[in-house]
């Protein structure tokens, strides 16, 4: 290895004033000695002393003449050959530098008309000049990252550099950089083998190599390396001719720089203009504009495309509970998951709030669009982490299937969020799919929030009852307060029909207050004094966020006249419970106020266990699910038969819920289950109906 200062080399004009000054003194002693054996010829008997035979003479001059001669000849030759090296270096060195004025011209046109040139394209453009001018076998530019790393930002021929980082002083391309000065290699240049699987991919090591630094105004930018095809061993002139065209590329790799963060910093603002600050995904114009390019690049093309819009279901209870702060968290760690699940070439966007979007291109059907959209919902399966809260939320989907040409990038959007209303009314984590019934659903969705708001004003809404039966005797023990609505058209409506709706106008926070204060005074009326059945109100655990939901209580007991001992609070979706902090002292508080807890759906969640040692209740409804497999042998009677004896072992008592058919009812009791509740014991009711029940 050695760098240029250890060659000298000389100029083209220096090798000709050589020759002049050879030639000049080979004709002089030429001429001398030419001179000198003409005199022996002609007066040896008065120059040559007699010990000397002039035979001798003229032969030892003509030997002298002879290997002057040739000296001068072999001087010439080195010479010329020399002329020739360095004719062609100065022809190398001019076709380089014409090479890169073309990278300059375009770097010029790129300023003046602000021409989208990449970095790397320049970078490119320097080391295919050097590969085609020198003939080698590869090239590459690897540019200075840190203060003492090299990394390769553009590559070209059979290269093994794809990727590569150096430290300075490492092989040859990390010590011209630390040196700052052109280095070249004769023989093979080490490096450690590559593993077995992949040898056959690297190309072998080349027997002559090349590494000049870039430098630009005392800056070191980066490094150009050039390994020759063997077996071509690159000389000298080569890298004096790579080292002058690395000097003047400097300048261009400056200017391309330049160029490009002059590019960037003009397009910041455009960039910001599109794009949600928060999460860096394209916002909603940005997303429509390209829909709109793809709309327009498909119009040929029989290829279905799908939007998806996404709405997180769960988000309004963490901005409220925990702060904008972990509502900004949520939203991001959504978009970094939505991001990993969508294919290259899809765009995903937010559109705003708790709303996002995607585009999802050559979907082969509705069935793969729905997939999509699943695997998109899929980024919330895993717990946010929000400083000690760990957040399981849900997201609904709505999702529309067309093809370019057929409907206009806002129509896409707008029958998706259509589908999207309809998920949202369908519950958590729904994905519904646009059909042409949905918009006639849409309508009936603002009609019916209409209607929600006179229906309250017209005292449309009842209270029906599920009783909670004793096996063993039929007597009703307790029952569980549902909201209905009696339509005037449309008769008698479950709370499933109306309720997502009241949760999105928010109507649900007093609907809930309402049927609590209309449930206990009508239980009041119910015969059996103070045993009467319990009432049985059910509680969202979002609803424990509120502090100020142990007085409400209080208040709606003291208003009605009820004992705290009939009321129980049951708990849906309880196994969300261990997501909600202040759950065990709110907990704490309502059992202070004197009234009763249970645990719905239990043994259907997780860490079922852990919610009984966290939290202080007193009963446990056991899910359908498991009654309705009770039938058979199997894991549900198991489960069952372990729950009734963990609930016996903490005096909790149990409900088992879904009982529909005998042989359900019978299978309970042979397990020791005591209370029950199902159609097969009683269906939903009307006050009148319950007090005759008990009458």
């Amino acid at each position: 290895m050695a760098g240029l200062s250890s060659f000298d080399v000389p100029t083209l004009e220096s090798v000709e004033r050589r020759r002049l000054q050879l030639w000049s003194v080979a004709l002089g002693l030429l001429i001398v000695l030419a001179t000198a054996f003409a005199a022996v010829v002609a007066l040896h008997g008065a120059i040559l002393p007699d010990w000397l035979p002039l035979r001798v003479t003229q032969v030892a001059l003509l030997v002298l003449i002879a290997l002057f001669a040739f000296y001068a000849l072999e001087k010439e030759k080195q010479l010329r050959r020399l002329t020739r090296l360095l004719t062609e270096e100065r022809i190398l060195t001019a076709s380089l530098t014409e090479r890169l004025s073309e990278v300059n011209a375009l770097l010029e046109a790129g300023r003046a008309i602000n021409l989208d040139l990449e970095l790397r394209d320049v970078l490119a453009r320097i080391a295919n000049a050097a590969l085609e001018l020198l003939g080698g076998r590869d090239a590459s530019v690897m540019l200075v990252h840190g203060e003492t790393e090299l990394r390769t930002v553009a590559a070209t021929g059979h290269s093994a550099a794809h990727g590569a980082r150096l430290r300075f002083g490492e092989g040859i391309a990390g010590r011209a950089a630390a040196s700052r000065e052109p280095l070249l290699v004769r023989g093979a240049v080490a490096r450690p083998a590559p593993a077995a699987e992949i040898a056959d991919l690297i190309p072998s090591p080349p027997e002559s190599a090349m590494s000049v630094p870039l430098v630009h105004r005392g800056d070191l930018l980066g490094v150009l390396n050039v390994n020759a095809r063997p077996p071509r061993l690159f000389t000298e002139h080569d890298l004096r001719a790579l080292s002058v065209f690395g000097a003047q590329a400097s300048a261009a790799v400056a200017n391309a720089r330049l160029l490009e963060e002059q590019r960037l910093a003009a397009s910041r603002t455009l960039f910001q203009a599109l794009h949600d600050g928060l999460t860096g995904l394209p916002n909603r114009a940005c997303f429509l504009d390209r829909l709109g390019q793809v709309l327009r690049r498909r119009t040929a093309e029989d290829v279905s495309l799908a939007v998806i819009l996404i709405d997180l279901d769960d988000f309004k209870r963490v901005n409220d509970s925990l702060g904008h702060e972990a509502g900004d968290r949520v939203l991001v760690a959504f978009a970094d998951g939505a991001r990993r699940r969508v294919r290259e070439g899809d765009t995903v966007a937010r559109f705003g709030g708790d709303e996002f979007a995607a585009l999802v291109e050559a979907i082969p059907s509705a069935e793969q669009a729905i997939e999509a959209a699943r695997r998109l919902l899929g980024a919330l399966d895993e717990p946010v982490t929000v400083g000690a809260h760990r957040l399981r939320l849900r997201a609904s989907a709505g999702v529309v299937v067309g093809n370019a040409g057929t409907l206009p990038a806002s129509e896409f959007v707008r029958r998706a969020d259509v589908a999207l209303t309809v998920a949202k009314r369908r519950g958590k984590g729904a994905i519904v799919l646009y059909e042409p019934d949905l918009q006639v659903d849409a309508i009936d969705r603002v009609a019916l929030e209409t209607e929600l708001v006179d229906a309250r004003e017209r005292g449309e809404f009842e209270v029906h009852y599920q009783p909670i039966v004793q096996l063993a005797d039929g007597r009703v023990v307790g029952v569980e307060a549902l909201l209905r609505w009696r339509h005037r058209q449309r008769g008698l409506l479950p709370a499933g029909v109306f309720v997502p709706t009241a949760e999105a106008m928010g109507m649900l926070a007093q609907l809930d207050l309402w049927l609590a204060r209309e449930a206990c005074r009508e239980a009041l009326s119910w015969p059996g004094g103070e045993h009467a059945p319990a009432v049985f109100l059910n509680l969202a655990p979002e609803r424990l966020r509120l502090p100020s939901l142990p007085e409400l209580l209080r208040e709606i007991l003291a208003e009605t006249g009820l004992p705290p001992h009939r009321l129980t609070l049951e708990i849906v979706e309880s196994a969300r419970l261990e997501e909600i902090p202040e759950a065990a002292p709110r907990l704490a508080e309502l059992k202070a106020v004197g009234v009763r807890l249970a645990l719905d759906d239990f043994g259907s969640g997780y860490a079922t266990l852990g919610l009984l040692q966290r939290f202080a209740v007193d009963m446990v409804k056991i899910d359908r699910v498991f009654v309705e497999g009770l039938t058979e042998e199997g894991g549900e009677r198991t489960l069952v038969r372990a729950i009734l004896r963990l609930a016996g072992a903490l005096g909790l008592e149990v409900v088992a819920e879904g009982v529909e058919r005998e042989e359900q009812k019978k299978a309970l009791l042979a397990l020791g289950c005591d209370l029950a509740q199902g159609y097969l014991l009683g269906a939903p009711m009307p006050a009148t109906a319950l007090a005759a029940r008990l009458g």
